[in-house]
C-alpha cells in the first residue's frame, strides 16, 4: 500500500487519496484502472521548490503497488522540452507583463478598454482585502447567488464557512486577495498567489446581478497593474483551452484581456507494464479528451439542459 493519504479537491468535492512524500512535497496518486501520480498542487507551488522528477521517479518506485505512470509539466518560461521522456504539449493562458500602460494600450482589446473605463465610472473600487471573515462571508454570497454557472453546475454553490475559508485559505502567505466592491458591497473577488516570476490567478468570480459593471475586467485591471509593480513578468490563469473542448466564453474573455496560450511539455513516465499500454494507447489522456470535439460539444449541451431543467423544476 501506499504509505499515506491525502485530501484532494475533485469537481468540487474532497476526496482522499493515495499519496506519498518526498521532503515537503506530496505526490498523490489518482485514477481508478489507470493510476497516475503527480505532485500535489504542482502549478501552485513555488518552482524553486519543486524537486527533481528523478528524485520523484526514485520515490514512486519504491511504493508497492507502484502508480502506472508518473506525470509532470515544465513550468513558465521554460517553454523548451529539457528531459528525456515520453512528453506531449499542454497549454497555459499567459499575459507577458513589462508595463501596466502598455497592457492596457496594446495588449486588449478596445472593447475591454471600454469596460474597464465603464467599470470606475459605475463606481466599482477594486483594492486588496484582509482575508478575514467579512471577506469570506462576501465569497459566500457570491458562491450562493445561484446553482447554476455558465449552464452547469456551479461547484462551490452551497458550501459552509469552514469549507469556504479551508479552499480560499491555501497559499495565504504569499497571495493577495482581491475585492471589487461596489457601495462596500463585494461583488467580485480574485484570488492571486505569488511566485518570483511569475503570479496565479487561482479563481476571479463575479455577481451576476453587476456584470453590467463590469467586475472581472477591473479585477484583472488590478492584477495586471501589481505584477508591473511586483516586476513580475507574467500573469497566468489556467489553461488556454481545455482538451479538445475548443475556443469558448472563458478562452475569448481570456484573449479579451491580453492573455496569450504558451505551449509547456508535459511529460509522462510509465512505471507499469499497463503504464507503458496505457501511453501507447493513449488511455492516459481520459475518456473526454479521446472523443472527437463533435460529441464532447453534443453531451456538454445534453448536460447543460438537463442541469438548466432540474433547477427550473422542468
Amino acid at each position: 500500500m501506499l504509505s499515506t493519504t491525502h485530501e484532494v479537491s475533485v469537481k468540487g468535492k474532497i476526496l482522499k487519496v493515495p499519496a506519498v512524500s518526498l521532503d515537503d512535497i506530496v505526490i498523490v496518486t489518482k485514477g481508478q484502472f489507470i493510476r497516475v501520480a503527480e505532485i500535489f498542487d504542482e502549478y501552485w507551488l513555488e518552482a524553486k521548490t519543486l524537486p527533481d522528477p528523478c528524485r520523484v521517479l526514485q520515490r514512486l518506485n519504491d511504493v508497492d503497488p507502484k502508480p502506472d505512470l508518473f506525470t509532470f509539466a515544465q513550468r513558465i518560461p521554460e517553454t523548451e522540452p529539457r528531459f528525456n521522456y515520453h512528453m506531449e504539449w499542454g497549454n497555459t493562458a499567459v499575459i507577458p507583463v513589462s508595463s501596466y500602460d502598455r497592457w492596457f494600450r496594446e495588449q486588449i482589446l478596445s472593447e475591454t478598454r471600454r469596460k474597464i473605463r465603464v467599470s470606475e465610472k459605475k463606481g466599482v473600487v477594486v483594492r486588496a482585502a484582509s482575508f478575514d471573515e467579512n471577506y469570506i462571508h462576501g465569497i459566500m454570497s457570491i458562491y450562493n447567488e445561484s446553482p447554476l454557472r455558465h449552464g452547469k453546475k456551479f461547484w462551490h454553490y452551497g458550501k459552509d464557512f469552514a469549507a469556504v475559508q479551508a479552499e480560499n485559505g491555501t497559499y495565504h502567505e504569499r497571495s493577495t486577495f482581491l475585492g471589487a466592491y461596489f457601495q462596500n458591497e463585494l461583488i467580485g473577488y480574485m484570488k492571486i498567489v505569488w511566485d518570483t516570476h511569475s503570479a496565479e490567478i487561482m479563481q476571479v468570480l463575479s455577481k451576476f446581478e453587476f456584470l453590467e459593471k463590469q467586475p472581472n475586467n477591473a479585477l484583472l485591471s488590478e492584477a495586471v497593474r501589481l505584477c508591473s509593480e511586483r516586476e513580475i513578468s507574467y500573469l497566468l490563469y489556467g489553461r488556454f483551452v481545455y482538451g479538445n473542448k475548443g475556443e469558448d466564453s472563458l478562452t475569448r474573455f481570456k484573449k479579451s484581456n491580453g492573455f496569450i496560450r504558451m505551449d509547456l511539455p508535459r511529460y509522462y513516465v510509465p512505471l507499469t507494464s499497463k503504464g507503458s499500454l496505457a501511453l501507447r494507447l493513449g488511455l492516459h489522456r481520459g475518456p473526454m479528451n479521446l472523443m472527437p470535439p463533435w460529441l464532447h460539444h453534443l453531451l456538454r449541451s445534453t448536460r447543460d439542459k438537463w442541469y438548466s431543467s432540474r433547477v427550473s423544476g422542468g
